[in-house]
């Protein structure tokens, strides 16, 4: 019958680990490194030395483990944040304002660089339907103080341009027909999987 360190060099003792394949290797070099501290000839002196070598090893993969826990190295997949935010926009050019154009159209406006909303102002967010049979948007719900503060920013800009910004990038500028109050839809033409992108990164449901 083999023995502890022969049955150990032959097998793989980490084949079961879902670490990566270089801290795999890692991992089975300390086993066999361990191993390695027991003599071949079946001694018993050797077996404090081999005690001592596996608890090694054993708190080494305690702390990788952990760390893979708490590492972001060790996260295959992060669900990605979004930037929302909502800025008063301008048909004119003026001092401070930035030009923008609106995705998908040949438009263009001036955004004020404060952000009235953005994502610590919102509720929750959830998918709806777009403009089309395939179109997509997202509806937003604002906090009482994010409701309150797009309120009275909108509330003398009637026939004026709000603008939507996802990732700095101008999908939507509508025209202020009434003030916004406590929450808002993005009705831009968004396949399924980019609107349920924007709710997810949002950071709330």
């Amino acid at each position: 019958m083999n023995d502890l360190r022969e049955v150990l060099l032959q097998a793989d003792p980490c084949q079961y680990e879902t670490t990566p394949k270089g801290q795999r290797e890692f991992q089975r070099r300390q086993v066999l490194a361990a191993v390695a501290l027991r003599p071949a000839n079946g001694s018993r002196a050797g077996w404090p030395r081999l005690a001592m070598g596996i608890a090694a090893f054993l708190a080494v993969v305690a702390v990788l483990s952990f760390g893979k826990l708490m590492n972001p190295l060790f996260v295959t997949e992060v669900q990605a944040a979004v930037r929302f935010e909502i800025k008063l926009a301008e048909d004119q050019a003026a001092a401070g304002l930035e030009k923008a154009k609106v995705a998908g159209a040949n438009k263009f406006v001036y955004l004020h660089p404060e952000a009235i909303i953005t994502n610590a102002d919102i509720a929750s967010s959830r998918l709806i339907a777009g403009t089309g049979p395939s179109d997509y948007g997202v509806s937003v719900e604002f906090k009482k103080e994010g409701a309150e503060k797009i309120q009275a920013a909108t509330a003398d800009r009637v026939g004026q341009h709000v603008a939507i910004l996802i990732d700095g990038q101008l999908v939507a500028a509508p025209v202020i027909r009434t003030p916004i109050s406590d929450s808002a839809r993005v009705t831009g033409k968004f396949t399924r999987a980019q609107a349920e992108r924007i709710v997810k990164g949002i950071g709330v449901s």
